[in-house]
Protein backbone atom coordinates (compact mmCIF):
# COMPACT_ATOMS: atom_id res chain seq x y z
CA UNK A 1 0.00 0.00 0.00
CA UNK A 2 1.33 3.44 -0.94
CA UNK A 3 1.28 5.93 1.91
CA UNK A 4 2.31 9.49 2.60
CA UNK A 5 5.51 10.08 4.56
CA UNK A 6 4.69 12.59 7.28
CA UNK A 7 7.08 14.73 9.28
CA UNK A 8 6.19 14.56 13.00
CA UNK A 9 5.94 17.86 14.90
CA UNK A 10 4.49 19.04 18.21
CA UNK A 11 2.20 22.07 17.82
CA UNK A 12 1.61 24.76 20.43
CA UNK A 13 -2.17 25.05 20.30
CA UNK A 14 -2.56 27.16 23.43
CA UNK A 15 -5.22 29.83 22.69
CA UNK A 16 -5.08 29.05 18.97
CA UNK A 17 -8.51 28.75 17.28
CA UNK A 18 -9.42 25.19 16.34
CA UNK A 19 -12.61 24.19 14.51
CA UNK A 20 -14.33 20.83 14.96
CA UNK A 21 -17.16 20.16 12.51
CA UNK A 22 -19.47 17.48 13.89
CA UNK A 23 -21.18 16.76 17.17
CA UNK A 24 -21.21 12.96 17.51
CA UNK A 25 -18.93 10.20 18.74
CA UNK A 26 -16.23 10.94 16.15
CA UNK A 27 -16.02 14.56 17.28
CA UNK A 28 -15.91 13.53 20.95
CA UNK A 29 -12.95 11.24 20.30
CA UNK A 30 -10.96 14.13 18.78
CA UNK A 31 -12.06 16.55 21.49
CA UNK A 32 -10.78 14.23 24.23
CA UNK A 33 -7.36 14.46 22.61
CA UNK A 34 -7.46 18.22 21.91
CA UNK A 35 -9.00 19.65 25.09
CA UNK A 36 -5.80 19.23 27.18
CA UNK A 37 -3.85 21.23 24.57
CA UNK A 38 -5.32 24.58 25.64
CA UNK A 39 -6.72 25.32 22.18
CA UNK A 40 -9.67 27.69 21.75
CA UNK A 41 -12.07 25.12 20.32
CA UNK A 42 -15.26 25.84 18.40
CA UNK A 43 -17.68 23.05 17.49
CA UNK A 44 -19.99 23.64 14.51
CA UNK A 45 -22.94 21.25 14.30
CA UNK A 46 -26.75 21.49 14.24
CA UNK A 47 -26.82 19.16 17.27
CA UNK A 48 -24.30 17.66 19.64
CA UNK A 49 -24.12 14.80 22.11
CA UNK A 50 -24.48 15.49 25.82
CA UNK A 51 -20.71 15.43 26.53
CA UNK A 52 -20.06 18.24 24.06
CA UNK A 53 -23.00 20.21 25.45
CA UNK A 54 -21.57 19.84 28.96
CA UNK A 55 -18.14 21.01 27.84
CA UNK A 56 -19.82 24.02 26.21
CA UNK A 57 -21.63 24.87 29.45
CA UNK A 58 -18.36 24.55 31.37
CA UNK A 59 -16.66 27.00 29.02
CA UNK A 60 -14.16 24.46 27.73
CA UNK A 61 -15.31 24.97 24.14
CA UNK A 62 -17.85 26.96 22.11
CA UNK A 63 -20.73 25.25 20.34
CA UNK A 64 -22.22 27.01 17.31
CA UNK A 65 -25.59 25.44 16.51
CA UNK A 66 -25.64 25.49 12.69
CA UNK A 67 -24.81 23.65 9.51
CA UNK A 68 -21.24 24.02 8.19
CA UNK A 69 -20.57 26.74 5.62
CA UNK A 70 -17.38 27.32 3.65
CA UNK A 71 -16.74 30.67 5.32
CA UNK A 72 -16.63 28.96 8.74
CA UNK A 73 -13.02 27.90 8.21
CA UNK A 74 -11.73 31.46 7.73
CA UNK A 75 -10.58 32.39 11.27
CA UNK A 76 -9.21 29.00 12.28
CA UNK A 77 -5.65 27.71 12.58
CA UNK A 78 -6.66 24.04 12.56
CA UNK A 79 -9.80 22.32 11.24
CA UNK A 80 -11.07 18.81 12.00
CA UNK A 81 -13.84 17.34 9.82
CA UNK A 82 -15.49 14.87 12.21
CA UNK A 83 -18.94 14.22 10.80
CA UNK A 84 -20.30 10.82 9.76
CA UNK A 85 -20.73 12.04 6.15
CA UNK A 86 -17.64 11.33 3.98
CA UNK A 87 -18.67 13.79 1.24
CA UNK A 88 -19.12 16.61 3.76
CA UNK A 89 -15.78 15.80 5.40
CA UNK A 90 -14.06 15.93 2.00
CA UNK A 91 -15.69 19.31 1.28
CA UNK A 92 -14.55 20.70 4.64
CA UNK A 93 -11.00 19.55 3.86
CA UNK A 94 -11.07 21.30 0.48
CA UNK A 95 -12.27 24.51 2.10
CA UNK A 96 -9.49 24.45 4.69
CA UNK A 97 -6.71 23.26 2.44
CA UNK A 98 -7.38 26.03 -0.13
CA UNK A 99 -6.76 28.54 2.64
CA UNK A 100 -3.56 26.73 3.79
CA UNK A 101 -5.11 25.73 7.09
CA UNK A 102 -4.09 22.57 8.95
CA UNK A 103 -7.04 20.35 7.99
CA UNK A 104 -7.86 16.78 8.89
CA UNK A 105 -10.76 14.65 7.69
CA UNK A 106 -11.15 11.85 10.23
CA UNK A 107 -10.29 8.36 8.95
CA UNK A 108 -9.75 9.67 5.41
CA UNK A 109 -6.01 10.16 4.78
CA UNK A 110 -6.55 11.35 1.22
CA UNK A 111 -8.45 14.37 2.52
CA UNK A 112 -5.86 15.45 5.10
CA UNK A 113 -2.83 17.71 5.04
CA UNK A 114 -1.89 16.47 8.51
CA UNK A 115 -2.92 13.49 10.61
CA UNK A 116 -3.61 13.06 14.32
CA UNK A 117 -1.29 10.78 16.26
CA UNK A 118 -2.10 8.35 19.06
CA UNK A 119 -0.70 10.22 22.07
CA UNK A 120 0.32 9.15 25.56
CA UNK A 121 1.41 11.66 28.21
CA UNK A 122 3.04 11.59 31.62
CA UNK A 123 3.81 15.05 32.98
CA UNK A 124 5.82 16.93 30.36
CA UNK A 125 6.77 13.72 28.55
CA UNK A 126 4.76 12.83 25.45
CA UNK A 127 4.98 10.13 22.83
CA UNK A 128 2.95 10.32 19.61
CA UNK A 129 2.56 7.25 17.39
CA UNK A 130 1.47 7.39 13.76
CA UNK A 131 0.83 4.74 11.13
CA UNK A 132 0.75 7.37 8.35
CA UNK A 133 -2.99 6.76 8.22
CA UNK A 134 -2.59 3.06 7.38
CA UNK A 135 -3.83 1.64 10.68
CA UNK A 136 -4.90 3.96 13.50
CA UNK A 137 -5.89 0.87 15.54
CA UNK A 138 -2.31 -0.45 15.39
CA UNK A 139 -0.96 2.98 16.36
CA UNK A 140 -3.27 2.98 19.38
CA UNK A 141 -2.15 -0.52 20.35
CA UNK A 142 1.51 0.56 20.29
CA UNK A 143 0.62 3.74 22.20
CA UNK A 144 -1.04 1.68 24.93
CA UNK A 145 1.97 -0.59 25.24
CA UNK A 146 4.36 2.33 25.53
CA UNK A 147 2.20 3.94 28.21
CA UNK A 148 2.29 0.74 30.27
CA UNK A 149 5.89 -0.31 29.78
CA UNK A 150 7.95 2.83 29.10
CA UNK A 151 6.22 6.16 29.61
CA UNK A 152 5.33 5.49 33.24
CA UNK A 153 4.34 7.87 36.01
CA UNK A 154 7.93 7.69 37.30
CA UNK A 155 9.23 8.90 33.93
CA UNK A 156 6.76 11.79 34.00
CA UNK A 157 7.93 12.79 37.50
CA UNK A 158 11.57 12.66 36.38
CA UNK A 159 10.84 14.79 33.31
CA UNK A 160 9.09 17.39 35.46
CA UNK A 161 11.97 17.38 37.97
CA UNK A 162 14.68 17.78 35.33
CA UNK A 163 12.67 20.56 33.68
CA UNK A 164 12.67 22.50 36.96
CA UNK A 165 16.49 22.53 36.88
CA UNK A 166 16.90 23.44 33.22
CA UNK A 167 17.35 27.18 33.74
CA UNK A 168 19.84 26.69 36.57
CA UNK A 169 21.91 24.28 34.48
CA UNK A 170 21.86 26.62 31.48
CA UNK A 171 23.01 29.55 33.63
CA UNK A 172 25.86 27.67 35.29
CA UNK A 173 27.23 25.40 32.57
CA UNK A 174 28.55 27.02 29.37
CA UNK A 175 27.97 25.43 26.00
CA UNK A 176 25.33 23.08 24.64
CA UNK A 177 27.60 20.02 24.52
CA UNK A 178 28.68 20.50 28.14
CA UNK A 179 25.08 20.72 29.26
CA UNK A 180 24.04 17.73 27.15
CA UNK A 181 26.78 15.61 28.71
CA UNK A 182 25.71 16.77 32.18
CA UNK A 183 22.09 15.79 31.59
CA UNK A 184 23.10 12.35 30.30
CA UNK A 185 25.21 11.80 33.41
CA UNK A 186 22.44 12.96 35.73
CA UNK A 187 19.92 10.61 34.16
CA UNK A 188 22.38 7.73 34.66
CA UNK A 189 23.17 8.82 38.22
CA UNK A 190 21.37 8.02 41.48
CA UNK A 191 19.13 11.10 41.13
CA UNK A 192 16.15 9.22 39.58
CA UNK A 193 16.31 6.63 42.36
CA UNK A 194 16.49 9.31 45.05
CA UNK A 195 13.51 11.13 43.50
CA UNK A 196 11.40 7.97 43.65
CA UNK A 197 12.50 6.66 47.04
CA UNK A 198 13.16 9.84 49.05
CA UNK A 199 11.22 12.55 47.29
CA UNK A 200 11.85 15.84 45.52
CA UNK A 201 13.61 17.65 48.35
CA UNK A 202 16.31 14.98 48.66
CA UNK A 203 16.68 14.87 44.88
CA UNK A 204 17.11 18.68 44.79
CA UNK A 205 19.93 18.43 47.34
CA UNK A 206 21.76 15.79 45.32
CA UNK A 207 21.16 17.67 42.06
CA UNK A 208 22.71 20.81 43.53
CA UNK A 209 25.77 18.83 44.57
CA UNK A 210 26.20 17.37 41.09
CA UNK A 211 25.68 20.73 39.39
CA UNK A 212 28.20 22.43 41.68
CA UNK A 213 30.76 19.74 40.95
CA UNK A 214 30.15 20.02 37.18
CA UNK A 215 30.41 23.83 37.33
CA UNK A 216 33.84 23.43 38.95
CA UNK A 217 34.98 21.09 36.20
CA UNK A 218 34.12 17.77 37.84
CA UNK A 219 31.84 15.05 36.61
CA UNK A 220 28.51 14.08 38.11
CA UNK A 221 29.46 10.47 37.59
CA UNK A 222 32.72 10.78 39.51
CA UNK A 223 30.88 9.77 42.68
CA UNK A 224 30.09 6.09 42.80
CA UNK A 225 26.61 5.36 41.55
CA UNK A 226 24.64 2.99 43.71
CA UNK A 227 23.82 -0.10 41.70
CA UNK A 228 20.64 -2.13 42.05
CA UNK A 229 19.69 -5.68 41.18
CA UNK A 230 16.20 -6.74 40.12
CA UNK A 231 15.34 -10.42 40.57
CA UNK A 232 12.68 -10.68 37.87
CA UNK A 233 10.32 -13.55 37.21
CA UNK A 234 9.93 -14.00 33.45
CA UNK A 235 6.77 -16.06 33.79
CA UNK A 236 6.02 -19.57 32.54
CA UNK A 237 7.21 -19.23 28.95
CA UNK A 238 4.89 -17.08 26.85
CA UNK A 239 6.70 -13.69 26.74
CA UNK A 240 3.39 -11.85 27.07
CA UNK A 241 2.98 -13.29 30.57
CA UNK A 242 5.81 -11.30 32.17
CA UNK A 243 4.58 -8.53 34.46
CA UNK A 244 4.59 -4.88 33.44
CA UNK A 245 7.03 -4.15 36.27
CA UNK A 246 9.33 -6.87 34.95
CA UNK A 247 9.36 -5.25 31.51
CA UNK A 248 10.14 -1.87 33.07
CA UNK A 249 13.13 -3.37 34.85
CA UNK A 250 14.41 -4.85 31.58
CA UNK A 251 13.96 -1.48 29.89
CA UNK A 252 16.41 0.20 32.27
CA UNK A 253 18.96 -2.60 32.60
CA UNK A 254 22.68 -2.16 32.09
CA UNK A 255 23.27 -5.88 32.62
CA UNK A 256 20.93 -8.87 32.22
CA UNK A 257 21.70 -12.35 33.53
CA UNK A 258 19.15 -14.70 31.98
CA UNK A 259 18.41 -18.42 32.06
CA UNK A 260 17.11 -20.83 29.43
CA UNK A 261 13.51 -20.72 30.66
CA UNK A 262 13.18 -16.97 29.98
CA UNK A 263 11.79 -16.46 26.47
CA UNK A 264 14.44 -14.92 24.14
CA UNK A 265 11.91 -12.33 22.92
CA UNK A 266 12.09 -10.65 26.32
CA UNK A 267 15.68 -9.61 25.62
CA UNK A 268 14.36 -7.35 22.86
CA UNK A 269 13.16 -5.01 25.62
CA UNK A 270 16.72 -4.50 26.89
CA UNK A 271 18.46 -1.22 25.91
CA UNK A 272 21.00 -1.43 23.10
CA UNK A 273 24.50 -1.87 24.48
CA UNK A 274 23.44 -3.63 27.67
CA UNK A 275 25.57 -6.59 28.73
CA UNK A 276 23.74 -9.90 28.24
CA UNK A 277 25.02 -12.92 30.16
CA UNK A 278 23.59 -16.40 29.64
CA UNK A 279 23.71 -18.24 32.97
CA UNK A 280 21.12 -20.89 32.14
CA UNK A 281 21.59 -24.38 33.49
CA UNK A 282 21.08 -26.83 30.64
CA UNK A 283 19.94 -30.41 31.27
CA UNK A 284 22.69 -33.02 30.97
CA UNK A 285 25.29 -30.41 29.99
CA UNK A 286 28.76 -31.21 31.31
CA UNK A 287 29.72 -27.63 32.11
CA UNK A 288 27.07 -25.81 34.17
CA UNK A 289 27.32 -22.31 35.69
CA UNK A 290 27.46 -22.75 39.45
CA UNK A 291 25.08 -20.76 41.63
CA UNK A 292 28.07 -19.26 43.45
CA UNK A 293 29.34 -17.92 40.11
CA UNK A 294 25.95 -16.34 39.36
CA UNK A 295 25.82 -14.78 42.83
CA UNK A 296 29.31 -13.37 42.34
CA UNK A 297 28.34 -11.85 38.97
CA UNK A 298 25.32 -10.12 40.51
CA UNK A 299 27.41 -8.69 43.34
CA UNK A 300 30.21 -7.60 40.99
CA UNK A 301 27.94 -5.77 38.55
CA UNK A 302 25.96 -4.21 41.38
CA UNK A 303 29.15 -2.91 43.02
CA UNK A 304 30.12 -1.32 39.71
CA UNK A 305 26.97 0.81 39.91
CA UNK A 306 24.99 -1.03 37.23
CA UNK A 307 21.28 -1.64 37.08
CA UNK A 308 21.18 -5.42 36.88
CA UNK A 309 18.29 -7.73 35.99
CA UNK A 310 18.44 -11.38 36.92
CA UNK A 311 15.81 -12.77 34.55
CA UNK A 312 14.49 -16.13 35.72
CA UNK A 313 11.81 -18.40 34.36
CA UNK A 314 8.61 -18.54 36.39
CA UNK A 315 8.90 -16.84 39.78
CA UNK A 316 12.31 -16.13 41.36
CA UNK A 317 11.30 -17.64 44.70
CA UNK A 318 9.59 -20.82 43.43
CA UNK A 319 12.47 -23.27 42.93
CA UNK A 320 14.34 -20.45 41.23
CA UNK A 321 17.11 -20.07 43.84
CA UNK A 322 16.20 -16.41 44.02
CA UNK A 323 16.39 -16.60 47.79
CA UNK A 324 20.07 -17.54 47.59
CA UNK A 325 20.76 -14.63 45.25
CA UNK A 326 18.87 -12.23 47.50
CA UNK A 327 20.90 -13.36 50.52
CA UNK A 328 24.18 -12.94 48.60
CA UNK A 329 23.20 -9.41 47.58
CA UNK A 330 22.07 -8.58 51.13
CA UNK A 331 25.39 -9.78 52.59
CA UNK A 332 27.29 -7.69 50.02
CA UNK A 333 25.20 -4.58 50.76
CA UNK A 334 23.83 -4.37 47.20
CA UNK A 335 20.26 -2.97 46.95
CA UNK A 336 17.89 -5.39 45.30
CA UNK A 337 14.21 -5.79 44.50
CA UNK A 338 12.20 -8.92 43.79
CA UNK A 339 9.75 -8.67 40.90
CA UNK A 340 7.45 -11.71 41.19
CA UNK A 341 6.56 -13.74 38.13
CA UNK A 342 3.78 -16.16 37.23
CA UNK A 343 4.93 -19.61 38.30
CA UNK A 344 4.57 -22.48 35.85
CA UNK A 345 3.19 -24.48 38.79
CA UNK A 346 -0.13 -22.73 38.24
CA UNK A 347 0.25 -21.32 34.72
CA UNK A 348 1.07 -24.56 32.90
CA UNK A 349 -1.92 -26.44 34.35
CA UNK A 350 -4.13 -23.43 33.60
CA UNK A 351 -2.90 -23.36 30.00
CA UNK A 352 -3.96 -27.00 29.78
CA UNK A 353 -7.40 -26.17 31.27
CA UNK A 354 -6.49 -27.84 34.58
CA UNK A 355 -7.43 -25.78 37.64
CA UNK A 356 -5.15 -26.66 40.57
CA UNK A 357 -8.15 -26.05 42.85
CA UNK A 358 -11.78 -26.72 42.03
CA UNK A 359 -14.84 -26.46 44.22
CA UNK A 360 -15.85 -29.81 45.61
CA UNK A 361 -12.79 -31.48 44.11
CA UNK A 362 -9.64 -29.87 45.50
CA UNK A 363 -9.49 -27.19 48.18
CA UNK A 364 -5.70 -27.05 48.23
CA UNK A 365 -2.56 -27.85 46.29
CA UNK A 366 1.16 -28.13 46.93
CA UNK A 367 4.18 -27.66 44.70
CA UNK A 368 7.15 -30.00 44.90
CA UNK A 369 10.49 -30.16 43.19
CA UNK A 370 10.83 -33.16 40.95
CA UNK A 371 14.55 -32.52 40.60
CA UNK A 372 17.12 -33.90 43.01
CA UNK A 373 19.14 -31.09 44.55
CA UNK A 374 22.90 -30.98 43.98
CA UNK A 375 24.84 -32.95 46.57
CA UNK A 376 21.70 -34.43 48.21
CA UNK A 377 21.33 -38.16 48.77
CA UNK A 378 17.52 -37.96 48.72
CA UNK A 379 15.04 -35.78 46.86
CA UNK A 380 13.73 -34.06 49.99
CA UNK A 381 10.08 -34.52 48.99
CA UNK A 382 7.59 -35.07 51.81
CA UNK A 383 6.00 -38.01 50.03
CA UNK A 384 3.28 -38.63 52.60
CA UNK A 385 2.08 -35.05 52.17
CA UNK A 386 2.40 -35.26 48.39
CA UNK A 387 0.27 -38.40 48.34
CA UNK A 388 -2.38 -36.89 50.61
CA UNK A 389 -2.78 -33.37 49.17
CA UNK A 390 -5.76 -33.04 46.74
CA UNK A 391 -3.57 -31.60 43.98
CA UNK A 392 0.17 -32.29 43.85
CA UNK A 393 2.23 -30.33 41.33
CA UNK A 394 5.81 -31.26 40.45
CA UNK A 395 8.26 -29.02 38.62
CA UNK A 396 11.44 -30.16 36.87
CA UNK A 397 10.34 -33.78 37.10
CA UNK A 398 10.37 -35.19 33.56
CA UNK A 399 13.47 -37.34 33.98
CA UNK A 400 12.29 -38.57 37.38
CA UNK A 401 8.65 -39.20 36.46
CA UNK A 402 8.88 -42.96 37.23
CA UNK A 403 10.44 -42.13 40.60
CA UNK A 404 7.65 -39.63 41.38
CA UNK A 405 4.88 -42.04 40.42
CA UNK A 406 6.49 -44.91 42.34
CA UNK A 407 6.75 -42.87 45.54
CA UNK A 408 3.20 -41.53 45.33
CA UNK A 409 1.86 -45.07 44.92
CA UNK A 410 4.07 -46.32 47.74
CA UNK A 411 2.65 -43.71 50.07
CA UNK A 412 -0.97 -44.51 49.42
CA UNK A 413 -2.04 -42.66 46.27
CA UNK A 414 -4.42 -44.71 44.15
CA UNK A 415 -3.18 -45.94 40.76
CA UNK A 416 -6.47 -44.62 39.33
CA UNK A 417 -5.69 -41.03 40.36
CA UNK A 418 -5.91 -38.76 37.30
CA UNK A 419 -2.56 -37.29 36.30
CA UNK A 420 -1.18 -35.08 33.56
CA UNK A 421 2.08 -33.72 32.29
CA UNK A 422 2.22 -30.35 30.51
CA UNK A 423 5.35 -29.83 28.41
CA UNK A 424 6.36 -26.28 27.43
CA UNK A 425 3.26 -24.86 29.05
CA UNK A 426 1.95 -21.56 27.57
CA UNK A 427 4.27 -21.89 24.52
CA UNK A 428 2.81 -22.29 21.03
CA UNK A 429 4.14 -25.88 20.94
CA UNK A 430 2.67 -26.90 24.30
CA UNK A 431 2.06 -30.65 24.70
CA UNK A 432 -0.42 -32.10 27.21
CA UNK A 433 -0.54 -35.78 28.13
CA UNK A 434 -3.24 -37.05 30.50
CA UNK A 435 -3.89 -40.40 32.12
CA UNK A 436 -3.65 -41.89 35.59
CA UNK A 437 -0.77 -42.67 37.89
CA UNK A 438 -0.87 -46.18 36.49
CA UNK A 439 -0.58 -45.06 32.84
CA UNK A 440 1.20 -41.69 32.82
CA UNK A 441 4.79 -42.96 32.62
CA UNK A 442 4.05 -44.99 29.51
CA UNK A 443 1.96 -42.26 27.88
CA UNK A 444 4.55 -39.57 28.58
CA UNK A 445 7.37 -41.30 26.68
CA UNK A 446 9.25 -38.69 24.65
CA UNK A 447 7.82 -35.68 26.50
CA UNK A 448 10.52 -33.05 26.90
CA UNK A 449 11.31 -30.56 29.64
CA UNK A 450 10.44 -28.03 30.85
CA UNK A 451 7.28 -29.76 31.97
CA UNK A 452 4.82 -29.61 34.86
CA UNK A 453 3.29 -32.71 36.39
CA UNK A 454 -0.18 -32.51 37.95
CA UNK A 455 -1.65 -35.28 40.09
CA UNK A 456 -5.24 -35.16 41.33
CA UNK A 457 -8.89 -35.29 40.36
CA UNK A 458 -8.70 -31.74 38.96
CA UNK A 459 -7.10 -33.22 35.83
CA UNK A 460 -10.58 -34.46 34.87
CA UNK A 461 -11.71 -30.85 34.40
CA UNK A 462 -9.53 -30.62 31.28
CA UNK A 463 -11.08 -33.81 29.91
CA UNK A 464 -14.56 -32.42 30.55
CA UNK A 465 -13.77 -29.14 28.80
CA UNK A 466 -12.35 -31.00 25.82
CA UNK A 467 -15.30 -33.39 25.65
CA UNK A 468 -18.67 -32.22 27.04
CA UNK A 469 -19.89 -35.82 26.89
CA UNK A 470 -17.16 -37.00 29.27
CA UNK A 471 -17.95 -38.42 32.70
CA UNK A 472 -18.53 -35.59 35.24
CA UNK A 473 -15.63 -34.70 37.52
CA UNK A 474 -15.44 -36.90 40.57
CA UNK A 475 -16.12 -34.76 43.63
CA UNK A 476 -14.78 -35.36 47.09
CA UNK A 477 -17.19 -36.27 49.87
Amino acid sequence: MAYTTYHPVYLDLNDRPVLIVGGGAIAIEKLVSLLPSGAAITVVSPEVQDEILQWHREGRLTWVEKEFEESDVEPFYMIIAATDQPDLNAFIYQCGNRRLRLTNSVDDPVNCNFIMSAITRQGPMQVAISSAGCSPALAQRIRNRISKEILTEEVGMLGDFLGSWRTAVKNRLPGYKVRQAFWEQVIDSEVPEILQSQGREAADVRMEELLEKAAQGGSPSSSAKVGKVFLVGAGPGDPDLITVKGLRALGQADVVLYDRLAHPALLEHVPAGAELIDVGKKPRAECQPKQEYINALLVDRGRKGHTVVRLKGGDPFVFGRGGEEALALHEAGIPFEVVPGISSSIAAPAAANIPVTHRGVATGFAVFSGHQAEGKADDGVAWEAAAAIPTAVFLMGVERLPHIVQNLLAHGRSPDTPAAIVSRGTHHDQVVVTGTLATLVERAQGVESPATIVVGDVVQVADLLANPEATPVRRSA
